[in-house]
């Protein structure tokens, strides 16, 4: 995806005084997404975590193949998919997190073809998500909530997985899921897109980070060269700077234990 649509500086916002979490030392995050790029609405979280010696991942759910622009000029396909999974290893590299984990599916899922394909693209994602949730035992696991912040469908589909398998058993490592999310009422009033927000009611998770952090994420963005001319990175980082107050917020999928007899 184009990240210009994202405007993916909106997630942070200014916040009162959060708490600060425990040191991260032998601690590991993983962050599930869709396309080459995605990973933007929150590397400044990703490269915090990195620098504080958190072993942070990065699963791209797709190969972006059809992430063509103007400037670049690179056909759908196998060749853009290519690139894309080049520029990804240098956004990781950038941000100091493991090399990109690659499930290697369809950009938007083959949903074009038909219902089968699109169920066999979605049960693969299912397999693999539970494949890395197995075998890094993550503590954390970042994606999106229910709107994929730009209702795109990949995205929602993504998060719809990702939450599936995280509430499949109960893993036998402790993890917590968190979406990612822009609370209302924080998008400027002069945004070009306008994004799903969350009321900040839901929003209890409230990160601080930094002007290294956010220039650690800015300098993983030029690495996505097929999707942004310098120019839209310079004007990404502007918005960046303006729209944020150096705090990320994030949603907890809850787990209670207290047992209940009625919904009310």
């Amino acid at each position: 995806m184009r990240w210009f649509l994202f405007i993916l500086p909106l997630l942070f916002v200014q916040c009162n005084k959060p708490v600060e979490q425990t040191p991260t030392s032998s601690r590991t995050l993983l962050a599930i997404f869709a396309h080459p790029d995605d990973e933007a609405t929150v590397s400044p979280v990703l490269a915090k975590y990195a620098a504080e010696g958190v072993t942070v991942y990065l699963a791209i759910a797709t190969d972006g193949r059809y992430g063509v622009t103007d400037h670049a000029k690179i056909p759908a396909g196998d060749s853009l998919a290519a690139v894309r999974i080049e520029e990804a290893k240098c956004a990781a590299e950038k941000l100091g997190i493991e090399p990109p984990i690659l499930f290697g599916l369809h950009d938007q899922l083959k949903m074009g073809e038909g219902m089968r394909p699109l169920n066999d693209q979605l049960t693969t994602m299912r397999s693999k998500i539970e494949e890395w949730f197995t075998s890094l035992k993550p503590d954390v696991v970042i994606t999106w909530g229910a709107s994929g912040w730009t209702g795109h469908h990949d995205h929602r589909l993504v998060s719809t997985v990702v939450t599936e398998v995280f509430q499949t058993q109960k893993w036998d490592k402790p993890v917590q899921l968190y979406y990612s999310a822009i609370p209302s009422g924080n998008l400027p009033a002069n945004s070009p897109m306008q994004l799903a927000t969350v009321d900040s009611s839901f929003l209890p998770i409230k990160i601080s980070v930094s002007d290294a952090d956010y220039a650690t994420a800015l300098a993983s963005w030029h690495c996505h060269k097929s999707q942004y001319t310098p120019e839209t990175i310079e004007g990404m980082h502007q918005l960046l700077k303006a729209s944020l107050k150096g705090t990320a917020y994030f949603m907890p999928v809850a787990v209670s234990t207290v047992e209940k007899n009625s919904l009310f």
